[in-house]
This record gives structure tokens, C-alpha cells and sequence, in this order.
């Protein structure tokens, strides 16, 4: 999702400075006004505003905190906005880093997908200090549609922890239901025009129904090429688990959900999109 983010700034003439470990990445920049850097400290001599998109915390606390970490190299009132999807424990070790050397830092993690990132229609959950949040919100409307400011450092993380859970509930329900019609004969695109105008509708389904031919945006479409690949909302549903057992709180369909898409990953299918999670429920 980085990628297209990245072009959307560039749309809106921002000076783009970029640093990868996978050089393939670079790919759709080579012909644009982006400058790629060869360091963080490269990065760091030309930027005072930083945008990470990363896989997950052990990503992100090796890019600010790891030997020889970007931390070393960002000067002082910088801004450094992470819009990755990551456990709240990461995130304030690296907000309580960051805020010692004198760099403003917010947890920004987004929803909508890779056509959400392409269309600059985002939404995306802010946490940390208000006034940097108002520094950062003309960059972050480049990247998005609705940008919400939820609360102190770490709570954008627990909005998008609880997001995603619903989402990949949400998902096991859509390829239930589809799964259980087609048993009945009836046809899955009739199910659709029905269920789509009904109350059992959801973004999921209208976006990632995991049924091709229907919804344009599927990636069922396309064998299921991930747009939200399965071995990332596995990810964000333990982090999921993790917040409630720190709380003490049961989230049985929370748990479900993390222990289907567990399986599933375990099958080899972690690079598969999440809606695939059909393939493993069901046998036609």
C-alpha cells in the first residue's frame, strides 16, 4: 500500500524522498520526480517528515530502534507518522523513543485497501498529540478520505486492531452465507443483488466479496491475489487476542476468527487475499 500512497504525494507535488531493503519497490518511482536514497541518514539529511508503512512491529522497531535505526539520523521537531498495522506495545516503545530526541510522532494506521491507497480515499485512525496531528493532517488528506483523530499515542493502533477483527468475522459470515445458497441452488449472483440491499450487508462483501465475477474490486477475481494478504489480518487478529487477554476480556468470535485464519495460513495460503479464507471453509 506504500506504493500508491507514495504516487498520491506525488500527484499533489510534494518533494518524495524514498529508502526500501527491496529494491524492486522502486519499480513505478524510476520515472518520476522521486529521489530514492541509499541510507537512512541519506533520508534523514533531506526529510523532516517521515511516512512508514510496514508489515508489522518487528518491522517498524527495526526501522527506528535497530542498530544503526533511522532514530540516529532524524533531526530534532521532525515529524514521523507510522501508518502500518502494528501491536500497541511497539508502538509506544517507539512513540516514548522518538519523543526523547525531540520528533513528533503519531500512530496513523489505515483502512481501505490497496484501491483505497490508490483512490486517496483512505480512512485513517490517528493517535498521539493533537497539535501534531493538526501539523500532519494536510499530508495525511493527500493519503485519505477520513481522517479521524481517536485519541493519545497507541490508540489509533486499538482502533485498527478492533477494525480488522470485525473485518475478518465479517468475512468467515460472507463466505458462509454465499457458501450456504449455492448449497441450495441458489445463484450467487442473485444472492448478492439481494443480500447487498439488505440488512446482512457489509463493506466486505460490497468490496472483497470472495466470489468471482460479482464485485469488480474482488480479489477473487483475480485467484485471489492479495489485496489484504491473509497472513496479515492473522496478524492483526493476535494482536486483537493479545488486547483483550491484557483487559481480561473473552472475544469468542475474535478468538474463532484468529484460529480459522490460523489454520489457513498454515496451509500455505498466508499469501493468498483473506477473502480466500472461503477456499478453507468450504468443499464444493
Amino acid at each position: 500500500m506504500g506504493a500508491p500512497m507514495a504516487l498520491n504525494l506525488l500527484k499533489k507535488k510534494y518533494n518524495l524522498f524514498l529508502y526500501d531493503i527491496n529494491n524492486k519497490n522502486y519499480k513505478k518511482f524510476y520515472k518520476s520526480k522521486a529521489k530514492i536514497c541509499n541510507s537512512y541518514k541519506d533520508l534523514s539529511s533531506k526529510s523532516n517528515v517521515f511516512i512508514s508503512m510496514l508489515p508489522d512491529g518487528k518491522a517498524l522497531s527495526n526501522l527506528v530502534l535497530g542498530k544503526n535505526g533511522i532514530i540516529n539520523f532524524i533531526k530534532k521537531d521532525s515529524i514521523f507518522i507510522d501508518c502500518s498495522s502494528v501491536d500497541y506495545r511497539t508502538t509506544i516503545k517507539v512513540s516514548s523513543a522518538l519523543k526523547k530526541k525531540s520528533i513528533k510522532f503519531i500512530d496513523a494506521p489505515v483502512s481501505g485497501g490497496v484501491s483505497g491507497a490508490e483512490q486517496a480515499n483512505l480512512t485513517i485512525m490517528v493517535g498521539g498529540k493533537k497539535t501534531t496531528y493538526n501539523d500532519a493532517k494536510e499530508i495525511l488528506n493527500v493519503l485519505g478520505k477520513n481522517i479521524i483523530y481517536v485519541g493519545k499515542s497507541g490508540s489509533g493502533q486499538i482502533v485498527k486492531a478492533c477494525n480488522n477483527m470485525m473485518l475478518g468475522i465479517n468475512m468467515i459470515g460472507v463466505s458462509e452465507a454465499f457458501t450456504l445458497a449455492s448449497k441450495y441452488g441458489i445463484s450467487q449472483k442473485t444472492f448478492f443483488e439481494v443480500s447487498s440491499k439488505s440488512t446482512g450487508s457489509s463493506w466486505a462483501m460490497l468490496n472483497h466479496l470472495p466470489v468471482k465475477g460479482i464485485v469488480k474490486t474482488a480479489a477473487a477475481n483475480n485467484r485471489f491475489k492479495p489485496g489484504y494478504a491473509a497472513k496479515l489480518i492473522l496478524k492483526d487478529l493476535s494482536i486483537a487476542k493479545q488486547m483483550a487477554k491484557k483487559v481480561s476480556l473473552s472475544i469468542f468470535m475474535g478468538n474463532k476468527a484468529q484460529n480459522l485464519y490460523s489454520s489457513f495460513c498454515k496451509k500455505d495460503k498466508n499469501n493468498l487475499d483473506y477473502s480466500a479464507i472461503i477456499k478453507s471453509l468450504f468443499r464444493k
